[in-house]
């Protein structure tokens, strides 16, 4: 027997893999996994070739070429026969169900590890439709507590998280918290990629940056007009890092609010650090979120954060007065405050920049990966 046979095979199983940030995701766990005791692969019901072109050859990646949820249930059975991973990671409720599902109806030994990255309450109430708000507050709970007790760990993003998945299902033996991780050094390095963009060129004018998907969790309108307060106040300029169904609506707000001229929707960024760098201040706006990511992300590359202090991970990563400034949730008075407050303090900005730089140690690429092969050594033993 070889020693790659002898290596725990684990599968990390998503819906779909898309774009540089999937990727980024993808190279954390192959860099910093031990590689001589683990043979790792990624499963999709969906793989785009957007993904494809950002991931070195030899990562094995498998396409189960079906992005429906309920069809995609055989071919996860065939794939779980077929491969036997010793160690299976599933992500989202309603993946996590889909896994747990395969497994049972395939009669494989694998051990599976249900991970969940939002707050389970926010992200069904705030589904794209009716019918996926009805599923995901009624249906999704019910099977949950079908399925949830049968995998072997639940690993959450934060605290706020595992409270929320808590409340659906009583399983507190079985849930653990692994904060999601950072690569602290890469970000930092990826951070002195020059900006060209011309606002941040010019540095008498302060940019305020958001990032993330353009989608009604993120509530970006709660900024704009939180950001027409400020203008009002001071010059500066707002940037927003990503793309979403929401676009033209955000458009439309901010030719309402009038203030096209300070405001730049730059679509996704392939790396969005570099801005993050030269940015005078970033701001999270979201009404939930499981993490926060990308509020260790900007501490990484030495800037100001503002947040709400929503559910859940915010209130875990901002050590609010000290490593950023947390407000409520929809309260774009308290934003603007807090925005101007920072733009007009420069002290209290490098006083920021260094604790958020202190803070992101706890959050590291290392740290989160050592975390996941203690469980799986714990379940492999």
């Amino acid at each position: 027997m070889t020693e790659e046979f002898k290596k725990i095979k684990v599968a990390y199983f998503y819906t779909i893999f898309r774009n540089a940030a999937m990727a980024r995701w993808v190279k954390n766990i192959t860099d910093n996994i031990d590689q001589s005791k683990y043979a790792v692969s990624f499963v999709g019901l969906k793989i785009e070739e957007s993904f494809t072109q950002e991931i070195a050859k030899d990562i094995c990646v498998v396409n189960l070429s079906n992005p429906y949820v309920p069809t995609a249930l055989f071919k996860l059975i065939v794939y779980f026969r077929k491969e036997r991973p010793d160690i299976f990671v599933a992500a989202f409720p309603h993946i996590n169900v889909l896994a747990m599902m395969a497994k049972v109806l395939s009669g494989v030994k694998a051990k599976v590890i249900l991970t969940d990255h939002n707050h389970f309450f926010g992200l069904a109430s705030n589904a794209r439709s009716l019918y996926r708000r009805f599923f995901g507050m009624f249906i999704l709970p019910h099977l949950m507590r079908i399925f949830y007790p049968l995998s072997n760990v639940v690993i959450c993003a934060s605290e706020g998280v595992a409270e929320s998945i808590l409340d659906v299902v009583n399983i507190p033996d079985k849930v653990k918290v692994i904060y999601y991780p950072v690569a602290v050094d890469k970000i930092q390095d990826w951070s002195k990629e020059s900006v060209d963009h011309p606002w941040f060129l010019d540095s008498k004018i302060p940019v305020v940056l958001a990032a993330g998907r353009l989608i009604n969790q993120k509530d970006f309108p709660t900024l704009l007009y939180a950001f027409k307060l400020v203008i009002g106040v001071k010059p500066a300029r707002l940037v927003i890092l990503g793309d979403g169904k929401d676009r033209k609506k955000l458009e439309k707000l901010i030719q309402k609010l009038g203030i096209s001229e300070n405001v730049a929707l730059l679509g996704f960024q392939k790396n969005p650090f570099k801005y993050m760098k030269n940015a005078s201040v970033f701001v999270l706006s979201s009404m939930h979120e499981g993490f926060g990511n990308v509020l260790v992300e900007a501490m990484a590359c030495g800037t100001p954060v503002i947040s709400t202090d929503c559910k859940s991970g915010p209130g875990e990563i901002i050590e609010n007065g000290k490593s950023g400034i947390l407000v409520p949730v929809g309260d774009y008075k308290s934003l603007s405050k807090a925005i101007i407050k920072v733009l007009s303090d420069g002290s209290l900005r490098q006083k920021f920049s260094a604790e958020g730089l202190e803070r992101v140690k706890y959050f590291s690429v290392e740290k989160n990966i050592r975390g996941y092969e203690k469980v799986f050594q714990e379940l492999m033993n």
